[in-house]
């Protein structure tokens, strides 16, 4: 039996191990997946899985629940006669396999900034700060696989650079039309921008964003597959998730972030690496950008990733380990 951790916060690190347990049922390999808040309704919609409280990325907020936590994972491994644990984004399952003496693999796109060597062109700063963020949270791994939708150099052996595991169904329409819209954190602002230069896009959000102009279509992976096919463009919070989704479909998009999100500044800085998109703070935004990138998208290049699916590196890394542990 082989337990799957996934961090909660966002929908991303649920759609990358959904992935990995499409793969590990495909091989043949049980597992069992404990998953965070924002990704339990995403992937429960396939297969059971035991919600768990992610724990901040911040240490000192994070510390309170930590033993708890690591309890918990020692106990459902110790029920379960645990072989081999894959944690996403989830400290306490690192630690847990580490006191039951487990082989351990740590999964994420963060961990390209822990794990991976820094392009020149990519501020110094901001890539440290998320490197050590990342090391807290893959503390004891045995192996890493660090995701990205660019090709970077892993600093060890131990490492794995993996290209993202796209949704089977996802794919693009002949003649797409649409500008869909996606925010972690809502952006009325860029919306109404969008609704001033004669554009109604399609927005999906948990709550109506209650933007006159807009379409407005309530969070549904489904759904947003089914929109996706049709989006000409995307403008949408710099999440590494969507940007992978849409490197991978060739749908231009313009990346935003809070000016003081580290990880998502970065990301919008190594999607303009692919000449595939546009990325800024949401303070740096202007109408006349907007309407300059919605209006003449960049042409996708055809470009390719020489790089193992996350999902194949998952069931190679864990290959090794026998399933009755």
């Amino acid at each position: 039996m082989i337990h799957l951790y996934v961090h909660g916060r966002g929908r991303g690190h649920a759609t990358r191990c959904l992935a990995i347990a499409r793969a590990l049922e495909a091989a043949g390999r049980p597992f069992r997946a404990f998953v965070g808040r924002d990704g339990v309704p995403m992937f429960s919609a396939a297969y059971e899985c035991t919600p768990v409280e992610s724990l901040p990325p911040t240490p000192g907020a994070a510390v309170l629940g930590l033993a708890r936590r690591v309890r918990e994972a020692i106990d459902a491994g110790r029920s379960d006669r645990v072989s081999a644990i894959l944690s996403d984004g989830d400290l306490p399952g690192l630690l847990a396999a580490k006191a039951l003496r487990k082989p351990s693999v740590a999964v994420g796109h963060g961990l390209v900034f822990s794990e991976c060597k820094r392009p020149s062109s990519l501020p110094r700063t901001p890539w440290l700060r998320e490197a050590a963020k990342a090391a807290t949270s893959s503390v004891g791994a045995h192996r890493a696989i660090a995701v990205n939708f660019v090709p970077l150099e892993p600093r060890t052996h131990r490492v794995t650079l993996a290209r993202p595991s796209l949704d089977p169904r996802l794919h693009r329409a002949d003649s797409p039309s649409e500008v869909l819209c996606y925010f972690r954190d809502g952006a009325p602002d860029v919306l109404r921008m969008l609704v001033a230069i004669g554009l109604r896009p399609v927005v999906f959000a948990t709550d109506d964003p209650g933007v006159e102009g807009i379409e407005y279509e309530p969070q549904s992976r489904e759904r947003f597959i089914e929109r996706m096919a049709r989006a000409r463009v995307v403008v949408a919070s710099a999440g590494s998730q969507l940007i992978s989704e849409c490197v991978g479909l060739g749908i231009p998009m313009l990346a935003l972030h809070r000016r003081d999100d580290d990880e998502q500044r970065l990301n919008a800085a190594m999607l303009k690496t692919t000449r595939l998109g546009d990325g800024c703070s949401f303070e740096a935004l202007t109408q006349r950008r907007l309407e300059r990138f919605v209006r003449s998208p960049p042409v996708p290049p055809q470009t390719s990733f020489d790089a193992p699916s996350v999902a194949e590196a998952a069931v190679a890394a864990l290959g090794g380990y026998s399933s009755n542990g």
